[in-house]
């Protein structure tokens, strides 16, 4: 089974974090999920962007991916280049989708969860 995680939702909004609550449910299941953002949730990517819920942080809870054997994030071209592109500072390894191959690219998914 193939697993997609898209999330939207902007980083002070409650889904951003039930998203990645799914993200690392299905990832330490061995699932291999992909994580894609789009939307506001380009901002959750960003270093100067961590949000705190709880007395966890958003960042340091993507940060348990690379415990597990996910593919980098997925980050459409033109939002890419809209948050800064190159220059800005992720928080880790981003796979740029041209927009042209964006929907082709999802749907090889078997299950797509938006968040």
């Amino acid at each position: 089974m193939s697993f997609a995680i898209i999330q939207t939702s902007p980083i002070n909004h409650p889904a951003i974090w039930h998203g990645q609550d799914m993200l690392l449910a299905l990832a330490s299941l061995d699932l291999n999920p992909q994580l894609i953002l789009t939307g506001a949730a380009v901002q959750a990517w960003l270093s100067n962007q961590d949000q705190q819920r709880h007395g966890q942080s958003l960042h340091k809870r993507y940060a348990l991916l690379e415990l597990f054997d996910c593919p980098n994030v997925w980050i459409q071209a033109s939002e890419y280049l809209a948050a800064g592109g190159p220059d800005s500072n992720w928080i880790a390894t981003v796979e740029v989708i041209d927009d042209e191959l964006w929907s082709a690219r999802l749907e090889e998914f078997q299950h797509v969860l938006r968040y």
